[in-house]
């Protein structure tokens, strides 16, 4: 229809809705020539590429440190001395009786002499005593003795004068004075019978203070000599020398280091675990190691409460004899073998995700030149493979090394 025969508003419709189609075809043209952005390209070389598996997995979680001797003996000085002699420097085999270090202390050679001195004074005057005090003794009894004599002798002349004064042949006088004799020498042998029994529990008493101070005064002189004899420090097992920090002429403190002796056949793993695994580790758990002398289990014994630096401590005692190349402070790697999952889903873990979390992951199409991006929801992990709950099935194939560089790219080809 021709627009100037149409009304002044039908033919401004007709204009603006011819005006919007020609816009309309004009955009189309303008999608339908531009290309699609293509997907990024991926040298197939440079990925790595894992198979989704369905079995058994054996959780582990990977630890690291070194070999370092089960019993250790560190030897401390006892005394503060100065440093005379070293004998047997680091790997020196050495026996328990083994001189490791001679120390020299001139003050306490001199408080041994001393000690040495009084104890021989104490046994000196514990001789000197008993001589005495039995000396004493012995003319205490002789004096009893003489007393007694004497009494039994007015006994007799008592009993005398007793007949005697009955026949009247002797006066009252004579009669009293006989009894009088007899009483007096009676008490005097009481009193010295007495005194004698002081004399001689005196005796006893002086003698076994005297004994108790010479086995003092001997203990502090056995006591200054066990000193003397640790100026000599020895090895006290049998093992090698590790550490001996001293030089020759050296004055060191009560308490200082001055070698460390260590048994090499029975060795421990002193091991690390990221604190992030640690929370899974407990006593008892098998550990698998790896080390260039060869392969090893033991089991973990102790697990440290402490983080520090990002990792926690671990004192694993090994089940079985170490590798003949095996040695104190060698570096050892291995697993800490958590709990075995059966029948599970599986892959070898991508990089960069987090075990019980989603993560976006390239799946290779069927035609194993292109790789689509999916989600799918992880479970628990291993050291090296991680288990799949939901997104992906047995047999898939799947982009596991680093995709930071393409990961926002819904698809990538592989050349």
């Amino acid at each position: 229809m021709d627009l100037a025969r149409q009304g002044p508003r039908k033919r401004r419709r007709a204009v603006v809705l011819g005006a919007l189609g020609a816009a309309g075809v004009a955009l189309a043209l303008t999608f339908w020539r531009a290309p699609l952005a293509a997907a990024p390209a991926i040298d197939k070389s440079s990925i790595w590429i894992e198979r989704v598996r369905r079995g058994d997995l054996l959780r582990q979680v990977p630890v690291q440190g070194t070999l370092v001797p089960e019993r250790v003996q560190w030897l401390s000085a006892a005394q503060a001395a100065h440093v005379a002699e070293i004998l047997l420097r680091p790997g020196a085999q050495v026996e328990p009786d083994s001189v490791v270090v001679v120390l020299e202390n001139v003050e306490l050679e001199l408080a041994a002499l001393e000690a040495e001195r009084q104890a021989a004074s104490a046994a000196s005057a514990l001789i000197q005593l008993d001589v005495r005090t039995e000396a004493e003794e012995k003319a205490e009894l002789a004096l009893l003795g003489g007393l007694r004599a004497e009494l039994e002798s007015a006994e007799r002349h008592a009993a005398s004068a007793e007949q005697l004064a009955r026949q009247a042949l002797i006066s009252d006088a004579e009669h009293k004075d006989s009894l009088s004799t007899k009483a007096g020498l009676a008490a005097r042998v009481g009193a010295a019978e007495q005194r004698h029994h002081v004399l001689l529990s005196g005796r006893h008493r002086q003698l076994e203070a005297q004994r108790a101070e010479l086995l003092h005064l001997r203990e502090i002189a056995n006591f200054r000599r066990r000193q003397l004899a640790g100026l000599e420090v020895r090895a006290g097992i049998r093992g090698v020398v590790q550490e001996v920090p001293l030089e020759r002429g050296q004055w060191v403190a009560i308490g200082a280091l001055l070698a460390k002796i260590a048994e090499p056949g029975h060795l421990k793993a002193d091991v690390k675990v990221a604190e992030a695994n640690a929370r899974d580790v407990y006593r008892g758990m098998p550990v698998r190691f790896d080390s260039p002398a060869g392969n090893f289990r033991g089991h973990v014994e102790r697990v440290d409460p402490a983080v520090v630096a990002g990792s926690v401590r671990l004192e694993v005692l090994l089940d079985e004899a170490l590798p003949s190349g095996a040695r104190t402070d060698q570096a050892v790697f291995g697993y800490v073998e958590l709990e075995q999952l059966k029948d599970v889903l599986y892959v070898a873990r991508p990089a960069g995700v987090q075990e019980g979390a989603p993560a976006g992951l390239y799946r290779l199409d069927p035609d194993h030149t292109h790789a689509t991006r999916i989600t799918a929801q992880l479970g628990r992990g291993s050291a090296k493979e991680v288990e799949i709950k939901t997104g992906l099935s047995e047999g898939e194939e799947i982009v596991v090394s680093d995709v930071s560089s393409f990961e926002m790219a819904p698809r990538i080809q592989l050349k």
